[in-house]
């Protein structure tokens, strides 16, 4: 019994020290091993993708330049040498006597026009005025046909180096029109037209202005109503006139 107790402990003795030897042995490996294994790859923070830029704005345009103030208007007197008659705020007075005619087949022979006018000077360029005129347009015997406009014009001057000054017109209004003498009296009923007009004046003295007017006026008439002498209206008539004028200027 004591043997066996002697060969226990030495058997215990043996397998501890093999325990030891063994624990010694295998951690090394183990220590190998973990360094062996890869680490794990470490985590990249996701970023927000910055969004692009916006484009640079356009730059702003330079602002305009201001417009030079108008330079002050010229004495009247000043103006008067420069413009004479023609002067921005004169008024003209005029008569005008000439020759008036219808293009109408059958009206007959033109005969004597005359009238009276206005204008004002708007500037020496333009005018602005309105005129009142009997034109005697035909006649067949005793038998005559008349116009009587009463008309607005807006007039173009036009300076040359001469003393004479030519003009373009526009204008239009109401067209008393009629005949006498012709057994019917109630034809020729009035109407609206409109005309064109040109010509020129000269001055004669620093109050008075002499010129030629030539106007072509086209008026609304009553289509295939019939004069006894003149015949059958047309749904529009021309008129044609030329007359000399005298003009007084006043300021």
């Amino acid at each position: 019994m004591p043997t066996s107790t002697a060969v226990l402990r030495r058997g215990a003795g043996v397998l501890c020290a093999l325990l030891a030897v063994s624990a010694f042995a295998v951690s090394p490996v183990f220590a190998d091993d973990s360094a062996a294994v890869p680490a794990p790859p470490a985590k990249v923070e996701k970023t927000k993708q910055s969004r692009p830029v916006a484009a640079a704005s356009k730059p702003a345009k330079p602002p305009k330049p201001a417009r030079p103030p108008k330079p002050p208007e010229k004495p009247l007197e000043e103006q008067r040498k420069e413009d004479g008659l023609w002067t921005k705020g004169n008024n003209w007075l005029s008569v005008r006597a000439g020759y008036a005619k219808s293009t109408v087949v059958n009206t007959g022979d033109g005969l004597l026009g005359y009238g009276i006018a206005y204008q004002r000077m708007l500037s020496r360029k333009w005018s602005f005025g309105g005129a009142v005129q009997h034109d005697l347009l035909g006649h067949l015997g005793n038998s005559t046909e008349i116009s009587v406009p009463f008309t607005l014009e807006l007039t173009r001057h036009f300076k040359w180096d001469t003393a004479l000054r030519p003009y373009v017109g526009i204008g239009g209004g109401y067209y008393f029109h009629k005949y006498y003498r012709t057994g019917k009296q109630d034809t020729g009923a009035p109407g609206s037209g409109s005309y064109v007009a040109f010509g020129a004046n000269m001055p004669l003295s620093d109050r008075n202005v002499l010129g030629l007017d030539a106007r072509m006026s086209f008026v609304g008439g009553h289509d295939g109503e019939a004069n006894p002498v003149f015949g059958p209206e047309k749904a529009s008539e021309t008129l044609w006139s030329v007359k000399l004028t005298w003009g007084f200027i006043y300021f």
